[in-house]
């Protein structure tokens, strides 16, 4: 993984760790990472969906809820 994508994947593991879900993750995600852009903060959540370490259920529901989010996001913006 690189150093861009550890950093979305860290600022988003730290958002959901404060207890954010679904568009305010995304907006704390976007906010704190220079690096976030809808395809990393898509690649970094099903890192985190494929990382052994992640078995929390209510955190890998937020980690999926915030890959749907960026991935909409980014369809939405296209048309």
């Amino acid at each position: 993984m690189g150093k861009k994508l550890k950093s979305v994947y860290a600022t988003m593991i730290s958002g959901i760790s404060e207890g954010l879900t679904g568009s305010a993750l995304y907006e704390y995600v976007t906010y704190n990472c220079q690096h976030a852009s809808e395809k990393r903060i898509c690649r970094a959540s099903l890192r985190a969906l494929a990382d052994d370490r992640v078995q929390d259920r209510a955190l890998l529901e937020h980690i999926y809820q915030l890959a749907v989010h960026s991935r909409i996001s980014a369809v939405t913006q296209q048309t």
